[in-house]
């Protein structure tokens, strides 16, 4: 599970946070198509932020007010001109859109109960999820521009969470404690039927991305569970076989909100293995890094992206397509 020590060397960082690029190994990293949007709260607050996958060109999106909330988990359009994510303006959270560059913030719900907004791949729907009214948290679907009503997939018996579109816009992954479990991957066609689950309980894994070829499910371990066990990421098959684990380390860590490059080659992900303020009672503050699907070539992107409070989901970098703004 886990790669040797002598793969983490560790380049100097800047501590400014500036867009230098950290690696692991000699030899240039080579600029990508496509942008990682991602939250900080590097200027106070929780704000999004858009970065090239060298770790150049960082750009602030939004100057959103403060907020205690710091569950964006922001998604670029499949078109990469829009960025949708949840906020809590004060009363809740809701799904709001921004363009990439910044300009026409607005909220697309008023329920206080939407968030983890992804795009479908024609991009005119969204996948949330969605807990105004309900028992639970459930996955749901939505008209991009807002309009018209939500349409409920799963049961509020259970908490299911972070619903993704495969490729084809066909099927929807998410996590779910359907049947009792922590956490678990579950596949749906994308009207809700046909639910089935991937992983077995003691995985507690939850679902984050889906490769764009549709072959692949990446996610992590140990979703609903606390700072006391680490967790990793995973790379499966559609179906749930072949599960291996990406860029694993020997030292106590926080590895999660892994994201498919847009040729499905690359992971960028979260960790604070490299923190000097990780317990295992308390995540530490996380980086940015990118690895291999074949778990070669492992960067830093942005380092101390994010400083988590304890039981939080922040900073969650999603690689999206390029944008307008390069």
């Amino acid at each position: 599970m886990f790669y040797p020590r002598e793969f983490r060397e560790y380049a100097t960082c800047s501590l400014a946070f500036i867009s230098l690029v950290c690696c692991f190994s000699a030899g240039s990293f080579a600029a990508e198509n496509g942008r990682i949007v991602f939250t900080s709260d590097r200027s106070g607050s929780w704000q999004i932020y858009t970065i090239n996958p060298d770790g150049s060109n960082l750009f602030q999106v939004t100057s959103l007010a403060p907020t205690d909330d710091d569950e964006l988990f922001p998604s670029l359009s499949p078109d990469g001109k829009k960025i949708a994510f949840g906020y809590n303006a004060g009363d809740g959270l809701d799904v709001y859109v921004v363009n990439s560059d910044g300009t026409n913030l607005h909220p697309l719900t008023t329920d206080h109960g939407s968030f983890i907004p992804r795009w479908s791949p024609d991009g005119r729907r969204l996948v949330v999820t969605a807990f105004a009214q309900l028992r639970s948290p459930v996955i749901a679907t939505m008209a991009a521009d807002g309009s018209g009503k939500r349409k409920i997939l799963t049961s509020d018996l259970w908490e299911s969470v972070g619903g993704v579109y495969t490729s084809d816009g066909k099927q929807i992954v998410f996590g779910s404690q359907i049947g009792g479990f922590v956490a678990a991957v579950w596949i749906m066609n994308a009207d809700g039927s046909h639910q089935h689950r991937l992983t077995e309980a003691e995985l507690r894994a939850q679902p984050w991305g889906v490769s764009p070829d549709g072959k692949h499910i990446t996610g992590f371990t140990n979703e609903d569970s606390p700072p006391a066990l680490g967790s990793s990421v995973f790379l499966m098959n559609l179906d749930g076989t072949g599960r291996k684990t990406l860029a694993a380390d020997s030292a106590f860590h926080h590895d999660s909100y892994p994201s498919f490059s847009p040729d499905g080659t690359k992971i960028a992900f979260v960790s604070d293995r490299f923190s000097s303020d990780i317990t295992q009672f308390t995540p530490g503050t996380f980086d940015i890094l990118t690895v291999g699907t074949d778990n070669a070539n492992l960067y830093v992107v942005a380092p101390m992206a994010g400083s988590c409070p304890f039981d939080s989901n922040c900073v969650s970098p999603f690689w999206g397509a390029a944008q307008g703004r390069n």
